[in-house]
């Protein structure tokens, strides 16, 4: 029996409820800790209540444990803060410490609210770049993973100005091969078949848009086919989505919005976030706190859901 720890993100967005429709649902097959602060009006009996991990060997029995962020503060569904912030904060720090001290095999991760960790924390800006950093790992993908689609991004959080300069030849082949291994190990596809968008219209247009397909893209796919990688582009990515894109394995896209646009109307409900090259397993949601319905019980629990199963088929 594994255990994968629950972080149930920002404590008056929808993490909350979304953490427990799963746990209530859970056909127990691993152990649970659930890390993270609820709000007032949580029904949590069936979760035991402990401060560390290793108090876990304390129990006979009990598969469902919660290791609380904020003891004896009440957090309001809808109204966050830099207190809600701290505690989203707390328990994706706790999660991960646990992890590479191998306490848990896996992180699944709810949505948080960068804003309200900033009011801490200025320089966080995101769960991908802070496992990363806390685990000192410079070869990292973001990654989302679905039936209908697979995408992975070449850059993180950035403003859309800075993607040009921190496309890098090497780092980038670095990427990809970290795609292609991550397929073979945890997906069991022996020969992935990857595609790349390029970054500029219509693909540069053989440089009349911009030369970052003809400098960068176009060396990195010739490098890596000699080393037997298969993959092909770089690809318009104004069209690319309206072809045959399901007889690849993973899309790979320079930058957010470019990948995750078309990952989102295709999967929005049933997408996961995976990080890619850490030293444990990462798997998230694909939404965000949805503030706006928080504490009125509609919100969905599948990609919640779908995070969890995904976690457990990778371990």
């Amino acid at each position: 029996m594994k255990k994968i720890g629950i972080t149930i993100g920002d404590p008056t967005g929808i993490g909350p409820e979304i953490t427990l429709k799963v746990i209530n649902s859970y056909s127990v097959t691993n152990t649970i800790i659930v890390y993270g602060s609820f709000p007032i009006g949580s029904k949590i009996n069936n979760l035991i209540k402990i401060s560390d991990i290793n108090e876990i060997h304390n129990f006979i029995k009990g598969n469902l444990f919660w290791i609380p962020t904020f003891q004896d503060y009440e957090f309001n569904p809808g109204k966050p803060s830099k207190l809600s912030g701290l505690s989203a904060y707390n328990a994706i720090k706790k999660a991960g410490k646990d992890a590479l001290k191998k306490n848990i095999d896996a992180i699944v991760t709810g949505p948080l609210s960068k804003h309200s960790i900033q009011l801490t924390y200025p320089e966080f800006i995101g769960h991908t770049e802070f496992f990363a950093k806390q685990s000192l790992r410079e070869n990292f993908v973001m990654s989302f993973f679905s039936e209908k689609i697979n995408v992975a991004l070449l850059t993180t959080h950035l403003a859309l100005k800075d993607v040009s300069k921190n496309l890098n030849k090497n780092k980038i082949i670095n990427q990809i091969r970290l795609i292609n291994n991550s397929l073979k190990k945890f997906f069991h596809i022996k020969k992935p078949k990857l595609a790349i968008l390029g970054l500029n219209p219509h693909s540069g247009e053989e440089g009349i848009f911009g030369d970052e397909e003809q400098k960068i893209f176009i060396p990195v796919i010739k490098q890596l086919n000699e080393e037997s990688v298969f993959i092909d582009g770089p690809f318009p990515a104004d069209t690319f989505f309206s072809g045959n894109y399901q007889k690849y394995d993973m899309i790979i896209s320079a930058y957010h919005d470019q990948g995750l646009i078309p990952f989102k109307m295709l999967s929005f409900d049933k997408g996961v976030n995976v990080t890619l090259g850490l030293p444990y397993i990462r798997t998230s949601v694909d939404h965000g706190t949805a503030f706006d319905i928080a504490g009125k019980n509609i919100a969905s629990e599948k990609s919640m859901l779908a995070a969890l199963n995904l976690a457990e088929k990778m371990i």
